[in-house]
C-alpha cells in the first residue's frame, strides 16, 4: 500500500532508495545526468511506492533574490499595524528592499493564503503580526532559511525572533493609575483573547490588578467582536448602567476597540470623565483633541518595525545566533480622560 502522500518527505525518499538526500534533491531538480543509471532506478521505485510529491513550498523558498520583504498584519485598521509598517519600510527604503503587505482580518485560515501567496513571490524575509496559527508554514520558512520575525504577538512554541512590548507590567501600572484616581468599578475591553498573545498578557494583568485591590465587582472583562456595533454597545451600556453610584472607568485593550468604545460613549450622550473614565492602548495625534485628551499607552509601535526589519537584515547577512527576543518599552500618556 502507497503511503499518503502529505506524511513522506525527501529524507524518507532518500533512504527508501539507499542514496543520500542530495542525490534525491538533484534528481527531483532534473540534474539526473550527474547521477548513476542505478540509482536513478533506485529513486525513481521509492517515489512511485512511496508516492512522494516534492514540496512546492520549499521549492518557492529556495528561489529568492527578489528584495521583497513580506509584511504580514491581523488588521490593517489598527493604529499599531500602521505605525510598524511606517518603521519596517523606513528601515526597507534605506537597504532597498519592497515591501509585500498582506492584511489578514485576524483569520488563520487567511493568514495562511496570505503565507502562500507570499512564497509565490519569493521573499526574503517575513515580519508576521500572527493569529497564532499556521505553525507548520513558519517552520517551513525558517527550514528553507527565510527568516522570520514575529512582531507584537508571540507563538511560545515557535523558536523565532520576536519584538514586542512588556504588555504586563504596562497593564499594572495603567491600572494602578486608574486605582490611585479613586475609581471602583473598572472594565477591561477587549478582541476575543483566543491565542493572541498581547490580548491574553492584558488580561491577566487585569485580573491580577483587580484581585489585588479588591475591587467589586471585578473582574468585569468584555470580549468584543469590534465589527458589531450591537454588541459593543450593549456591553458599555450594560457597564454602565449597572451600579451607577459607583465611580467607573473602562480600559480598552487596544486602539481600534478605543476609537469604537469612545464613539459609542458619544452616542449614548456619555461625558468623559465625569460620568467615566476611560484609558486605552495605541497612542495617536489624535486621542489628544478628543473630548478632554483620552489617557493612553504608547506603545513603541514605530520602533517595533524597525527592530523587526533590523532582525531580518541581520539574518540575512548570515546571523545563525539563537533567536532572541526584543522588547521594547511603552509609555502611559496622561491626559483628562481619567
Amino acid at each position: 500500500m502507497k503511503k499518503k502522500t502529505s506524511h513522506v518527505t525527501i529524507t524518507e525518499v532518500a533512504e527508501y532508495a539507499g542514496v543520500s538526500k542530495s542525490t534525491v534533491s538533484r534528481y527531483i531538480n532534473g540534474k539526473a545526468d550527474a547521477i548513476s543509471p542505478q540509482k536513478v532506478k533506485k529513486i525513481k521505485k521509492a517515489i512511485e511506492e512511496l508516492n512522494y510529491r516534492p514540496s512546492k513550498l520549499a521549492q518557492g523558498l529556495k528561489v529568492r533574490k527578489s528584495k521583497l520583504i513580506g509584511f504580514v498584519v491581523a488588521d490593517i485598521t489598527n493604529p499599531f499595524s500602521v505605525a510598524a509598517l511606517r518603521g519596517v519600510e523606513e528601515v526597507c527604503d534605506q537597504y532597498g528592499y519592497s515591501i509585500m503587505v498582506c492584511n489578514t482580518d485576524n483569520s488563520p485560515e487567511k493568514e495562511r493564503e496570505m503565507l502562500f501567496k507570499l512564497i509565490d513571490h519569493s521573499i526574503e524575509g517575513l515580519i508576521l503580526n500572527a493569529t497564532g496559527q499556521n505553525a507548520d508554514v513558519l517552520q517551513s520558512f525558517a527550514a528553507q532559511d527565510v527568516p522570520v520575525v514575529l512582531i507584537d504577538r508571540k507563538m511560545p512554541d515557535m523558536k523565532l525572533d520576536t519584538v514586542t512590548t512588556d504588555n504586563r507590567s504596562i497593564t499594572a501600572e495603567i491600572l494602578q493609575i486608574i486605582y490611585s484616581k479613586g475609581y471602583t468599578e473598572v472594565a477591561l475591553f477587549t478582541e476575543p483573547i483566543a491565542s493572541i498573545s498581547p490580548r491574553a498578557e492584558r488580561a491577566s494583568a487585569y485580573k491580577e490588578i483587580a484581585a489585588a485591590h479588591n475591587w467589586d465587582h471585578l473582574p468585569r472583562m468584555y470580549e468584543i467582536d469590534v465589527k458589531s456595533k450591537a454588541q459593543l454597545t450593549q456591553a458599555v451600556t450594560t457597564f454602565l448602567h449597572e451600579n451607577p453610584t459607583r465611580q467607573k472607568a473602562i480600559l480598552a485593550s487596544n486602539g481600534l476597540i478605543l476609537l469604537k468604545i469612545i464613539s459609542c460613549m458619544a452616542e449614548l450622550g456619555v461625558s468623559i470623565p465625569e460620568d467615566a473614565g476611560i484609558a486605552g492602548f495605541d497612542d495617536t495625534e489624535w486621542y489628544k483633541l478628543i473630548g478632554p485628551g483620552i489617557t493612553t499607552i504608547a506603545q513603541p509601535s514605530h520602533d517595533m518595525g524597525v527592530a523587526a526589519m533590523e532582525r531580518i537584515l541581520k539574518r540575512l547577512e548570515g546571523d545563525t545566533g539563537a533567536p532572541q527576543t526584543i522588547q521594547l518599552n511603552a509609555e502611559v500618556i496622561m491626559r483628562q480622560s481619567l
